[in-house]
């Protein structure tokens, strides 16, 4: 087999997958739906992507990460969109705009993302294992904020404050969002939580011999100050 002949049988097998992944996630979400999380078996979601129990479990490992199959893959993508910033970039600045990047697709699935907030606010299971994922998701940040600033994570307060409220803000600001039907434009609302972070956090994050004294932190935009 040829280099070229062995990459297109590669994409075939790459598509086939994607595929399998995303007629099992469908199959899941439309029975959660249609008869209640708890009263849908593994075994009928693989019947009905017409597949094996076997296969179901080469893709997912439980009813639970089918539903949250987008999460490794999205946090791929913050990593990749993080790695893309400049070197001597504030580690929130850097976050911030990895962060922009990443909820700038979130409009694409947001019928997806709507059926499965409305599933998960009724499922104490799913909500469970989606506050899990998030806690991963701020280990991950905290250590590439970490490998970014140079600094060990165990030792230094700032990666793991700024990642654990850096995500705190992206989280609320999406749940509002997703509370609201999907209604206005999700990156200004994940912009203007953000803002609620700069000053105190942006000097914090800085190289050392970057960091701003509290007197010369400057002042948060209008809608971000306290009334």
């Amino acid at each position: 087999m040829t280099q070229e002949s062995a990459a297109r049988v590669e994409g075939l097998r790459e598509r086939h997958r994607k595929r399998t992944a995303a007629d099992l996630e469908e199959a899941a979400l439309s029975l959660f739906n249609e008869r209640g999380f708890d009263a849908v078996t593994i075994d009928d979601i693989a019947s009905a992507a017409d597949v094996s129990r076997r296969t179901f479990f080469r893709y997912f490992a439980s009813k639970e990460d089918v539903i949250l199959s987008d999460h490794p893959r999205r946090l791929d993508e913050l990593q990749a969109a993080l790695d893309r910033r400049p070197a001597e970039e504030p580690a929130l600045t850097a976050l911030r705009h990895a962060i922009m990047s990443l909820v700038s697709t979130y409009e694409e699935a947001r019928e997806h993302m709507l059926r499965r907030f409305r599933l998960m606010i009724t499922t104490p299971a799913l909500e469970a294992r989606s506050l899990c994922l998030q806690r991963n998701w701020e280990t991950a940040v905290t250590e590439m904020l970490a490998a970014r600033m140079g600094v060990d994570p165990a030792k230094d307060l700032r990666p793991g404050v700024v990642a654990a409220t850096t995500m705190a803000a992206m989280r609320v600001a999406t749940a509002n969002w997703l509370a609201g039907g999907g209604q206005g434009d999700l990156p200004v609302i994940v912009a203007e939580a953000l803002d609620l972070l700069d000053g105190g956090l942006q000097a914090a994050a800085s190289p050392p011999g970057r960091r701003r004294s509290p007197s010369s932190r400057p002042a948060a935009p209008a809608r971000a100050r306290a009334r």
